[in-house]
C-alpha cells in the first residue's frame, strides 16, 4: 500500500504583536490515513527573538512544549485543530488543520442477472463510509476486463472460474484491495407455465440462457403443428403465433437447440399457456 505525502506550508502569524509578527508553524503533511505521522516545525523569522515559551496543542489530546520539531501520530479519522501558545498569552490556531480519512473497504459482491444472461455478472463494491472525499475504483478481471466505477457489469465469453480483484483508494492516499474467485456457470432454464394476459406478471415464456449462445426455439401445438420459431441469444415467447395472433390456452411442446456458440445445451419439454 503506497501513501502519498504532501508538503503544505501554512503561515499562522501573530499579527500586530511586537517581535511576534513572523512567528508561524508548519506541518510536513496535512492529510492522510489513520496512523498518519505528522512532523510540526516552529518558525520564528523575527530579527529579535522575544519568544520564551511555546506550548503545542495537536488537537488529538496530545500536547508538547518547546521550539523543537514535534512528531505526532493521528490514529483515528477526523479533523484536528492545531495551535501553539507563545509566551503564555498569544495563541496561533489553525482550524481543522489535519484531516485523517478512513481506509476504504474493498469488499465486493457479485450476482448474475437472468435478464443479462448467465455469463454476464454484476460486480458491486460495498458502499463506502459517507465522506466528502471522492473514491477511485480499479477492477481487474482475469479475462482482461476492467472497470472504474463502484458497480460494473461484465460479460464473460464462456463458463469457468475467474479471479476478480478490486482496488479502492481516495485522494488522501488511503487504499484497500481484495480478490475473489468467481464461478461463471452456463444455464438453460425454462418455465413450465406462463400467462400472457398483459397483467405484468409472468406474461412471457422466457428462456434463461448465457446471453451469448444463439439458440433456436420452436413451439409446437399438441397436434404437432409448429406455431412459433425464433433465434437469438435471449429468447422469449409472448403466446402468439408467427403471424402475431394470440394462441389458445393449452399445453405446447418446445424444442431448444444451439445454433451458434459454445453451449452444448439442448432442451425439450412442455409449457402450459394460461390466459
Amino acid at each position: 500500500m503506497k501513501f502519498l505525502r504532501y508538503t503544505v506550508l501554512l503561515l499562522c502569524l501573530a499579527i500586530g504583536i511586537p517581535g511576534l509578527a513572523q512567528v508561524t508553524f508548519i506541518a510536513d503533511t496535512t492529510t492522510g490515513c489513520p496512523s498518519l505521522e505528522v512532523t510540526f516545525s516552529y518558525i520564528n523569522a523575527s530579527v529579535i527573538d522575544t519568544v520564551t515559551t511555546v506550548e503545542w496543542d495537536f488537537g488529538n489530546g496530545q500536547t508538547a512544549t518547546g521550539k523543537e520539531p514535534q512528531t505526532v501520530t493521528y490514529d483515528s479519522q477526523g479533523s484536528y485543530t492545531v495551535s501553539i501558545t507563545i509566551n503564555n498569552n498569544t495563541t496561533i490556531t489553525r482550524q481543522d488543520y489535519i484531516k485523517v480519512y478512513p481506509y476504504p473497504d474493498a469488499t465486493f459482491f457479485w450476482s448474475d442477472s437472468v435478464e443479462l444472461g448467465s455469463y454476464t455478472v454484476v460486480f458491486a463494491n460495498v458502499v463506502q463510509e459517507p465522506d466528502t472525499i471522492p473514491y477511485q475504483y480499479q477492477w481487474f478481471l482475469e479475462d482482461g476486463g476492467t472497470g472504474d466505477t463502484r458497480v460494473i457489469i461484465h460479460s464473460f465469453a464462456e463458463q469457468g472460474q475467474y479471479r476478480a480483484a478490486l482496488i479502492v483508494s481516495n485522494l488522501a492516499g488511503c487504499a484497500d484491495s481484495s480478490m475473489r474467485l468467481v464461478e461463471v456457470i452456463d444455464v438453460l432454464d425454462c418455465p413450465n407455465v406462463f400467462s400472457p394476459n398483459n397483467d405484468g406478471i409472468n406474461d412471457y415464456f422466457i428462456i434463461n440462457s448465457n446471453g451469448v449462445t444463439i439458440y433456436n426455439l420452436q413451439i409446437f401445438s399438441r397436434t404437432g403443428v409448429r406455431v412459433f420459431q425464433a433465434e437469438a441469444p435471449t429468447i422469449m415467447w409472448d403466446g402468439r403465433n408467427q403471424s402475431g395472433q394470440e394462441l389458445l390456452p393449452g399445453t405446447y411442446y418446445y424444442v431448444i437447440k444451439p445454433v451458434q456458440g459454445i453451449s452444448r445445451f439442448r432442451k425439450t419439454g412442455f409449457v402450459e399457456l394460461y390466459r
